[in-house]
């Protein structure tokens, strides 16, 4: 973090950060249950297309959300602990 950055609303960054991280909980359950149901549907649809419907699923859909449910965890972290560390800024400066 830059010696210079500054933070004007760290609730609202907080906010922010409790969204996204609410978001990308939703996102992974949702992804999840689809991927149960698409891997239930297999029992009854056996034949070439399903196994090409399931791959494309798999490598165009569930791998790019799971990804990006684990960037989203990652950048909900960061801002977790940025927060923290500006309010520890914060505290210090009206010392």
């Amino acid at each position: 973090m830059a010696d210079n950055s500054i933070m004007t609303n760290i609730s609202a960054v907080q906010n922010y950060g409790k969204n996204l991280q609410k978001a990308q909980q939703q996102l992974l359950q949702i992804t999840q249950q689809i991927k149960k149901q698409t891997e239930s549907i297999g029992n009854i649809w056996k034949d070439d297309q399903f196994q090409k419907f399931n791959q494309d699923f798999n490598e165009n859909i569930f791998k790019p959300v799971m990804k990006a449910t684990t960037l989203m965890e990652n950048e909900a972290h960061y801002i977790e602990k940025t927060v923290e560390l500006q309010r520890e800024i914060q505290k210090l400066k009206i010392r």
